[in-house]
């Protein structure tokens, strides 16, 4: 979003202009979606932390003293957020299921495999995580990235490579465990 347009939303949005605020949400969307779902432990909660999100911005915009910040501010809204969800599902232990018959051969489950992708996007440095997500998982383009982030196209482009050289050395030594006996 050009940043004299976002302030502009930003100040409107402040005076409880809702299709200010919608404009801001339509450029922030990805951003947010992105940095959630690479710190959520379950995924499915994604979208709702997402929409969480920005119903704390709206009921605070009076709150945020300088609406330049407007992005870091709603970063952080969505990483507290996510936090506090993250802590809470972890004080709740599901229960175990105790299956039926014990099956001799179980075939990978594609879950899993996600689950182990999503763990590992989790633990990468924010700096990695939000541009790997935003162009692995939401298909952005470079030049998008670069446009919604304000990074230059080579430094976005170093960090997507770092952060996936750092998914691939933590995730080769499982990878190559689970598929030895195939």
């Amino acid at each position: 979003m050009d940043p004299t347009r976002e302030l502009d939303c930003v100040r409107r949005a402040q005076g409880r202009d809702p299709a200010a605020f919608e404009e801001l949400i339509r450029g922030y969307a990805r951003i947010v979606w992105a940095a959630v779902y690479g710190m959520t432990p379950d995924p499915s909660w994604t979208e709702d932390l997402v929409q969480e999100t920005f119903l704390r911005a709206w009921a605070s915009m009076d709150e945020l003293k300088e609406p330049a910040a407007f992005r870091g501010w709603l970063l952080t809204i969505a990483r507290r957020l996510t936090w506090r969800h993250a802590e809470v599902m972890g004080r709740v232990k599901p229960m175990a299921e105790i299956p039926e018959a014990p099956a001799p051969f179980t075939p990978p489950d594609p879950e899993e495999d996600r689950e182990r992708v999503q763990a590992a996007l989790s633990r990468l440095p924010e700096r990695y995580r939000l541009p790997v997500t935003l162009h692995f998982v939401n298909g952005m383009e470079y030049q998008a990235i670069a446009q919604a982030t304000g990074m230059a196209n080579g430094a976005l482009r170093g960090l997507i490579h770092r952060g996936v050289a750092k998914l691939r050395a933590e995730l080769t030594p499982w990878w190559r465990k689970r598929h030895e006996h195939s």
